[in-house]
């Protein structure tokens, strides 16, 4: 399964947010197979003061594909106040 790390700065309205697109592998191990089992996920996360906000993500998805994670993280960056409130 290939690795997905997508990281991008937007400025909306003088405000700066992180979008991050990532894969994780899932972790319950009480499910054979899980090693290699990943998902995709992508969060938006403001960033005040310099600092990224991660304990208050704005946005929250997961994907089961590479393909779905990457095109949500793209139509984010064209039209984000279609995915999170400002």
């Amino acid at each position: 399964m290939r690795q997905l790390e997508l990281k991008n700065i937007l400025e909306i309205d003088g405000r700066k947010f992180l979008v991050s697109t990532i894969s994780m592998n899932v972790r319950h191990s009480w499910f054979e197979g899980d090693d290699e089992k990943k998902v995709y996920e992508t969060m938006v996360f403001e960033i005040l003061e310099d600092e990224v906000c991660y304990d208050c993500p704005r946005f929250n998805e997961r994907y089961n594909t590479m393909d779905e994670a990457a095109a949500e993280h793209s139509a984010i960056l064209k039209n984000p106040k279609e995915f999170f409130i400002l």
